[in-house]
């Protein structure tokens, strides 16, 4: 018994290894996009990027998988060149720290250029110091290729006035020849870049380029917030790549911006009003392809409408500004933009729009957009286009100061340093390369910075460790709610296996003991009926019945953070719907299996011997009757577990089946993962107990 023992422990554990490979497998070839499915369809592909690679998602399937099987923290100590620890705090959270050679514990953030370290007390408090000791030269090796690229790139800059791109070139040289240098150490490195690097940040204007983060912001809310401008990128999103993963609930988010853009274009433009009608009617009953289509012959007069002003916001969110530039100068031209009547009544408030997301921090060309706006309304159109154009002739001036300073910044040689940041990530930062790195901040949103972290390692113990990682969906740590998933369907499949097991053994005992009589057909045709009706349809029956009709129990299940046995009212009918359906199947397996066990010789020998008949039932009749109902009644208990997933959505009940279901619909692959763990070991443990019961049973049974 012992060997046998050990053998099903390790299937168990081959079987868990090979669930986990597979469900990562799965999730990975799935279609859908996680990024979007978490922060929504219009975020954009930098963002998407970022998010990607905050969560360690861009690294390949194998590291991805190993990490989450064995940890990521004994690669993140090689990296960051310090032990790494994680303890938790007060408050129940799991902090990762690095440990200095003092025994402290730190970790770091960035702020601008300056790197942020912060100590852990041991009071239990934390401080916070500027760090920038700790930064040190790139290789290299990898900073010559980059530099040589950038240095072409200055070259083809068009952007660039022809006396800043000679200074760049000038001080992109002198880097490249010292960095050529070979047997240098990193002190004479740095004691030979100052000079160059000085002359570089002398290039950079910093109040040029907050204003690109300006901007920025203005066209992104803009966009997001014109109801013209939503119709042009939802017609983007049904007709782009990502068509496919869109869902219901945004094809229904599509209608009823596209409903708010007609109405706004009331008295304006009739044909176009009743066109985009008619494709918000599209989507919301859901016939995508005709919308597309009737949006299709719309999009060209609604950009008319706007002055293209949708690719003047999107020059700008993607630091254009060329582009921008030539959209301003093409309505300020009689010859490219009549600015007729219908114009002239949609551009001012795009305008305003566009003068009130700048804020003043512009003034340069917010102020021209301001005029021109009253000039429109005014309906002078040629004040209009002069003070348009100067807005034009601003934006240029300020591209080129723009344009210099960023391409100043990326002539420098990168600083970088490892480190564990605050949100329990390795992080290799970086800064001096001039790249744009997009961030997402907990409590500030996304937020776009010239330097930052460059490569994340998402910091676990790794599930062989215990911790199979947070989730990417709640970013909440997933063994804890795990924990308490588990806990309450155990609670629910408890209950309901106490509850129906016995009644349904006893009922199939006594249907089988009178196969062919009156108790029979009544017990068969009862139990049929309870185990062909769909859960969803018992469990609604019982809600209408007992909930709205007589008002007896509640028909939800609302617990928030307490056990489900705080509330026991709320688990009356998530465990009557349970009964009901598994009541039905065991009967007829047991009364089938008694009737068939009557008609064994053996219980004719004993009969015939004179045994009493409630002997003969129940010391040679029952044990082995039992025999197949106890296999399926163990098979039951891992559906118990991970397949009431209807009931749970049903009633609300925040049980395990319902988290690994919205935990695939999210592609949420730590989550999927460990709820698939903890079913593999259910079903292998409840066969491993049905075989230990077996041996009780049946004595003839051995295993050797």
């Amino acid at each position: 018994m012992g060997k046998f023992i050990v053998r099903r422990l390790l299937l168990m554990l081959l079987t868990m290894l090979l669930v986990s490979i597979s469900v990562f497998l799965i999730t990975e070839a799935a279609p859908g996009n996680l990024a979007r499915n978490v922060l929504g369809i219009h975020i954009t592909p930098e963002q998407e990027a970022s998010f990607l690679q905050q969560h360690g998602l861009d690294k390949p399937f194998y590291e991805r998988y190993l990490y989450w099987l064995v940890g990521s923290d004994w690669r993140a100590e090689r990296l960051v060149n310090m032990p790494i620890q994680q303890i938790t705090t007060e408050d129940g959270f799991r902090d990762w720290w690095a440990v200095e050679e003092d025994g402290s514990r730190v970790r770091w953030d960035m702020q601008a250029e300056d790197l942020i370290v912060s100590e852990l007390q041991p009071d239990g408090s934390v401080t916070r110091s500027i760090d920038n000791e700790r930064w040190r030269v790139k290789d290299p090796s990898l900073e010559i290729p980059r530099l040589e690229e950038h240095r072409a790139e200055v070259v083809e800059d068009d952007q660039l006035a022809h006396a800043d791109r000679q200074a760049l070139l000038n001080e992109l040289d002198q880097i490249l020849t010292i960095l050529s240098r070979k047997d240098q150490s990193p002190e004479e490195f740095t004691a030979g870049l100052s000079e160059p690097e000085r002359a570089l940040e002398a290039m950079v204007d910093q109040e040029a380029l907050e204003k690109q983060t300006i901007f920025r912001e203005m066209a992104e809310g803009v966009g997001r917030r014109n109801h013209l401008m939503q119709v042009l990128t939802a017609y983007e999103q049904l007709s782009g790549p990502l068509a496919a993963e869109l869902r219901e609930s945004d094809f229904q988010s599509m209608a009823r911006q596209i409903s708010r853009a007609a109405v706004a274009l009331d008295g304006v433009d009739p044909t176009l009003e009743e066109g985009l009608a008619q494709a918000a009617e599209h989507l919301v009953g859901g016939d995508v392809g005709t919308a597309r289509t009737t949006l299709d012959a719309q999009v060209e007069r609604l950009d008319y409408l706007t002055g293209s002003l949708r690719d003047f916001l999107e020059a700008l969110r993607t630091e254009q500004y060329g582009d921008a530039v030539a959209v301003l100068r093409r309505i300020s031209d009689p010859a490219e933009t009549p600015l007729d009547q219908a114009q002239l009544q949609v551009l001012p408030d795009l305008l305003e729009e566009i003068q009130d997301g700048l804020n003043g921090d512009v003034p340069a060309v917010s102020e021209p957009l301001f005029q021109t706006t009253d000039h429109l309304r005014e309906g002078s159109t040629g004040e209009a286009r002069q003070t348009l154009a100067l807005a034009a002739d601003e934006l240029e001036q300020l591209s080129l100061v723009i344009a210099r300073s960023q391409a100043a910044q990326g002539a420098g040689v990168a600083r970088v340093f490892w480190g564990v940041d605050r949100q329990n990530r390795a992080v290799q930062w970086e800064k001096g390369t001039g790249d744009v790195v997009w961030r997402l901040v907990p409590g500030s949103g996304w937020m776009a910075t010239t330097g930052g972290p460059a490569e994340y390692v998402p910091l676990q113990r790794g599930l062989l460790r215990g911790d199979p990682g947070l989730s990417l969906r709640t970013g909440r740590p997933v063994a804890n709610l795990l924990f308490t998933r588990l806990r309450n369907s155990l609670v629910l499949a408890g209950l309901a296996f106490v509850i129906v097991m016995p009644i349904a053994l006893v009922l199939g005992l006594i249907a089988g003991l009178n196969e062919g009589k009156p108790v029979d057909r009544v017990l068969s045709i009862g139990g049929m009926m309870f185990s062909v009706t769909p859960e969803f349809v018992t469990g609604i029956f019982l809600i209408l019945i007992f909930a709205f009709w007589l008002g007896i129990v509640p028909g939800a299940t609302v617990f928030g953070a307490d056990a489900p046995w705080t509330r026991p009212e709320m688990l009356i009918l998530p465990v009557a719907t349970l009964t009901l359906v598994e009541l039905g199947y065991v009967l007829r397996i047991t009364r089938a299996s008694m009737a068939e066990v009557m008609k064994e010789p053996y219980i004719r020998t004993a009969y015939l011997k004179g045994l009493p008949g409630w002997r003969v039932v129940l010391k040679h009749a029952v044990r082995n009757a039992l025999m197949a109902p106890m296999t399926i009644i163990m098979l039951h208990v891992n559906w118990l577990l991970g397949g009431i997933v209807v009931v749970e959505v049903i009633f609300g009940y925040p049980g395990l089946g319902s988290y690994i279901l919205d935990s695939a619909l999210f592609r949420d692959v730590n989550a999927l993962q460990g709820g698939a763990m903890i079913l593999v070991a259910v079903a292998v443990s409840t066969q491993l107990l049905a075989d230990v019961l077996y041996t009780f049973l049946n004595p003839r049974i051995r295993y050797n």
